[in-house]
């Protein structure tokens, strides 16, 4: 096995062109607001369903797959929808502090972020509440009609029951979760040579990184 570092390994000519913003710090993260905002609008895009990691009651950390539903990029927020009664939100209860991961293959484009999480419920958050349920369709309401709480024991996997009644259409149980992100860090796996970096919302600062 070879002891040359990666990084320093002659690397194969061609694939895809290079992204304008190979070199540029301020351009690589235009680009991944754009690609995840491209998330939202295309049922297609790899970054339409980003994984979002919590911790448990136990200190164990829990991942699971969200559909990416929001993304406002001046206040660098993004949302996805979940149950009242699903884990994530005992976990971010006790601990808002997550991470979500996206992975764009095609494009070799990773992002990694670091999120505060909150379920927009109650008063203060009526209005954004509303707008994310009228924004909801049919069938995906229908996944807060179950009666039984996510992740319940059931004898048969045909014993799961949905009310629309009893739920009022799934309302009850549905939740918007804001997710404000602290810090983004881009990879991008180029045959030229990869580019990582850092931006951290938090401190203002955005700086170059090591693949």
């Amino acid at each position: 096995m070879s002891d040359i570092p990666f990084d320093q390994k002659p690397q194969k000519q061609g694939g895809p062109p290079i992204l304008s913003c190979y070199d540029d710090l301020a351009a690589s993260a235009a680009y991944g607001w754009s690609m995840l905002e491209r998330g939202v609008k295309d049922r297609k895009s790899a970054f339409h369903t980003p994984s979002v990691a919590t911790i448990s009651a136990t200190g164990a950390p829990t991942i699971r797959t969200v559909v990416l539903r929001g993304c406002d990029t001046p206040a660098k927020t993004l949302r996805f929808h979940t149950d009242t009664r699903s884990g994530k939100i005992a976990e971010l209860t006790d601990n808002p502090l997550a991470a979500m991961h996206f992975y764009d293959a095609g494009a070799k484009i990773q992002l990694r972020l670091a999120v505060r999480l909150e379920a927009l419920s109650g008063p203060a958050h009526q209005a954004a509440y509303d707008a994310a349920w009228q924004a909801t369709r049919a069938m995906s309401r229908e996944c807060y009609q179950v009666t039984q709480g996510p992740g319940s024991v059931i004898d048969d996997p045909y014993d799961v029951e949905f009310n629309a009644a009893e739920t009022r259409d799934g309302e009850d149980y549905f939740v918007p979760v804001a997710a404000h992100i602290l810090r983004m860090e881009w990879l991008y796996l180029a045959a030229r040579g990869h580019r990582r970096a850092l931006f951290d919302f938090e401190n203002n600062t955005q700086n170059w990184l090591v693949p």
